[in-house]
């Protein structure tokens, strides 16, 4: 149960982590806020990577070309997923502007199908309109066809759009390394090094 622990403590500190972002803006604009995040965030990344790499003897995998356009496609991606999540903050309160962004996981799906030949099965098509029906729900308040509120629906979705391209160009890299399973050849690096 140790994992359901790590989650809400993820989920805290994501939410928190967000709502800086969101005081950052007011005073840096939405590109300094993005800037802050990503090179901020950079050197921890490296140490992170390092760290893992000491403590358990692996080695970075060698990289194909088709490794490249995945990952740069999905850091490109990324940035702008948050810096059009900053905006749409802005426009409008932080609830709102969350459920439209949360189309990422219905778009992830769609994108896993037409990017990389994932599957949908028909409980997967159920689970997608449920997760579809919610954020419109929770989005719906008076004078939703005003055009702000057309505006901040527009960012918060394309907000979304990149996160699950982004997360769909990290997720091609990874198969593009054409490691086996990710459990199995972090054992078999470690078991080789001792």
């Amino acid at each position: 149960m140790l994992w359901a622990v790590f989650t809400l403590i993820a989920a805290a500190a994501q939410t928190a982590r967000n709502g800086m972002q969101r005081e950052l803006t007011a005073s840096l604009g939405t590109v300094g806020a993005t800037h802050v995040r990503f090179l901020f965030g950079f050197p921890f990344a490296l140490i992170f990577l390092f760290g893992v790499m000491a403590v358990t003897g692996a080695s970075l995998p060698p990289t194909p070309v088709a490794f490249w356009p995945w990952v740069i496609g999905g850091a490109l991606a990324q940035i702008a997923a948050t810096a059009l999540m900053l905006s749409a903050m802005g426009e409008r309160s932080f609830v709102v502007a969350y459920a439209y962004i949360k189309t990422e996981p219905v778009q992830v799906a769609l994108f896993g199908l037409i990017f990389l030949g994932d599957s949908i099965t028909p409980l997967s098509v159920t689970g997608i309109l449920i997760a579809t029906a919610g954020v419109i729900v929770m989005s719906l308040k008076p004078g939703a066809g005003s055009a702000g509120t057309r505006r901040s629906t527009l960012i918060g979705i394309g907000a979304g759009t990149m996160f699950a391209l982004s997360a769909i160009g990290y997720r091609g890299a990874i198969l593009a390394l054409q490691l086996p399973d990710f459990v199995l050849g972090c054992r078999r690096r470690c078991c080789r090094s001792t």
